[in-house]
């Protein structure tokens, strides 16, 4: 009776958990840098693919710990492809990106990553004031720095072939990585001028000077009555960006990741752009 007893239980327990309701399932595997990756495989019906979400973490220069998702059609884990790294705004986090976004991105034959931008989400604070990353070179482009040499030294990433799409100070992260970390392909919604200038070092009082890098493959996106964006993107366009380029301005007030909710064409048009290029 006391091992029919035991038995009962263990059978009960096992089933509650089988019967969850949860539609995510976890795998535990090996990080050979911090032990703190697992794999999650997400069972969402509005899913075109079987898509699994590798969650990871990675150390900064200035040791903040950064926490970011990887994720990828399961039947093409380890195939090679390019990778789309999604830049949140500031006070959003990561899970700013719509998984159906992620999915169409997947679908089109690319790898995606998104993170937390110190400050944020499951991240390490931020120095200071969170006010500071806006301006202080020395901490968001360290965090885009490290997800970068991560994700190059990925098995199934093809590091040759890595592109960014950012909002608001995602953006200006996605064209300092274009710009310093090699990145083929950058889209930047909403970015403004003035933490652009302060994360590259390069402003308008240098303009006098013969040459400045400029950033290939590149698309700016912005709202006409979102203050004074359209001005500054139209600045960072004419002088650090070579062809092929575009500036794609809608008539709105909306800013960052609200344009693109609101613009039911957006999304299509920065998948596009990605594939076109990247």
């Amino acid at each position: 009776m006391k091992y029919f007893i035991i038995y009962l239980t263990i059978f009960i327990i096992s089933t509650a958990f089988d019967c969850s309701e949860n539609k995510v399932y976890q795998k535990e595997v090996p990080d050979s840098i911090n032990n703190n990756q697992k794999e999650i495989k997400l069972n969402n019906p509005e899913l075109k693919l079987e898509i699994t979400n590798k969650e990871f973490s990675v150390i900064t220069a200035d040791k903040k710990k950064i926490f970011g998702s990887l994720f990828y059609s399961d039947e093409k884990k380890n195939e090679l492809q390019p990778v789309v790294i999604l830049i949140h705004q500031f006070n959003q986090t990561k899970e700013q990106w719509k998984l159906s976004f992620i999915d169409s991105l997947i679908s089109s034959g690319f790898k995606v990553l998104s993170f937390d931008i110190r400050g944020h989400g499951k991240s390490d604070k931020q120095n200071g004031k969170l006010e500071d990353i806006l301006t202080d070179p020395e901490q968001a482009p360290n965090d885009i720095t490290a997800i970068v040499d991560w994700v190059k030294r990925q098995q199934g990433i093809d590091s040759t072939r890595v592109a960014a799409i950012g909002t608001s100070i995602g953006g200006n992260l996605a064209l300092y990585a274009g710009l310093n970390l090699g990145l083929k392909v950058t889209v930047a919604v909403s970015n403004g001028k003035s933490t652009f200038e302060s994360y590259t070092g390069y402003n308008e009082k240098m303009m006098g000077r013969p040459f400045f890098p400029k950033i290939k493959n590149v698309l700016l996106v912005c709202g006409s009555k979102d203050d004074d964006h359209e001005t500054g993107q139209k600045w960072i366009l004419d002088n650090f960006c070579s062809e092929p380029k575009e500036m794609k301005v809608y008539n709105s007030d909306k800013h960052g990741k609200f344009l693109i909710d609101s613009e039911s064409d957006l999304n299509s048009i920065m998948i596009n752009w990605i594939k076109k290029y990247l």
